[in-house]
């Protein structure tokens, strides 16, 4: 959360504004319910220790992430006070692979700082550019930090890291396995479309794992009056010395950003720090109209959130029964996906 207040920001420059702007959050319908669900899911003697939250880019997952983190950190508020050393619950955010295998000695080194224990500082790598000894000493340490620092809730933001990435799903099917498995600690990973294929790592991990959809906005009724109301929400903290009326372009927004509120709130910062930017005394279209995506971007953003909603069907839960193939039709899939990834791994050696 941003220490700037309101009155700061109103006073305060450009990137101030847009700084207090980015730290508001705004509880909505879908947000509600993400949470509400959450909290179901996490019941000490549910058995369901791993979950993970999933939807479209710009619906606010990682505002959803932060809000959770807050909310928890108050349970453990009397325990903290009496012994500082504790940390409850820790955020953090899994660094992009961009297309090749997880760099496992960072990511252990950046959670390892989180619960401020001292990373080992070792040298030399093996032929894959990880030395192994090196490796489970950054392992280890955090294992030791989530102990000594009596950790409940481990939250992983941008999961979709994972499955974007080159490494063999059962690496991080196991180690997700593996901190399901310690008494006590609730793992929550939250990431775009795509996080979801973390099911397929393993039988072991898919019986664990809970996915719940953080849906957007879509085009009917209810949900536009749900968008209203969150961009009603966000127009009274506006830090300009004028009234800005966001009535207007609300229609605009909801279809500019597919119902999708976080993207909508990104397009209004702009905006806002555009205005204080240029010094203007008053409020102009221009300003929204300048802060719209593109039709290219449009396009684009459109395509993969429709794509993800496709997806993401078969690894939710549903309120109906739902028909299961039989052995026979099973094993005539699993045929074809074997015959298929012998052809693909052909075609590779003669390419």
């Amino acid at each position: 959360m941003s220490s700037i207040s309101f009155e700061q920001a109103l006073h305060g420059s450009p990137s101030e504004k847009g700084e207090y702007l980015k730290s508001l959050r705004f509880m909505h319908r879908n947000l509600t319910s993400v949470v509400d669900e959450v909290a179901r899911h996490m019941i000490p003697g549910a058995g369901l220790s791993l979950t993970l939250v999933t939807g479209p880019s710009g619906v606010g997952k990682s505002t959803f992430a932060a809000l959770e983190a807050e909310t928890l950190l108050k349970l453990y508020d009397i325990e903290i006070r009496e012994n500082p050393g504790v940390i409850p619950v820790v955020l953090n955010e899994v660094d992009a692979a961009d297309g090749k295998d997880i760099n496992w000695r960072l990511f252990y080194k950046r959670l390892s700082e989180d619960l401020h224990a001292l990373s080992p500082e070792l040298t030399g790598q093996n032929s894959t550019g990880e030395d192994l000894n090196a490796l489970r000493s950054f392992r280890l340490t955090f294992e030791d930090a989530l102990r000594f620092r009596k950790v409940r809730h481990l939250i992983l933001d941008e999961a979709v890291h994972f499955t974007d990435s080159r490494t063999d799903p059962l690496l991080y099917g196991n180690l997700l396995k593996s901190l399901a498995n310690r008494g006590g600690l609730n793992l929550l990973l939250v990431g775009a479309y795509g996080s979801e294929k973390l099911v397929r790592a393993s039988g072991q991990l898919a019986r664990r794992i809970s996915v719940i959809r953080f849906d957007r906005y879509h085009d009917n009724q209810d949900d536009f009056d749900a968008f209203t109301q969150f961009i009603k929400a966000f127009e009274p903290h506006i830090p300009l010395p004028f009234k800005v009326d966001l009535k207007k372009y609300i229609e605009r927004l909801f279809y500019a950003h597919l119902g999708m509120p976080g993207y909508a709130a990104k397009a209004l910062i702009e905006a806002v720090t555009r205005c204080a930017a240029e010094g203007s005394t008053s409020w102009e279209d221009r300003y929204i109209w300048n802060a719209l995506p593109t039709e290219a971007e449009h396009d684009t953003v459109g395509a993969e959130t429709l794509e993800g909603e496709k997806n993401v069907k078969p690894y939710l839960s549903s309120e109906y029964p739902i028909a299961y193939p039989s052995e026979a039709e099973m094993l005539a899939r699993l045929a074809a996906r074997n015959m298929q990834s012998g052809g693909n791994s052909l075609r590779g050696l003669r390419q």
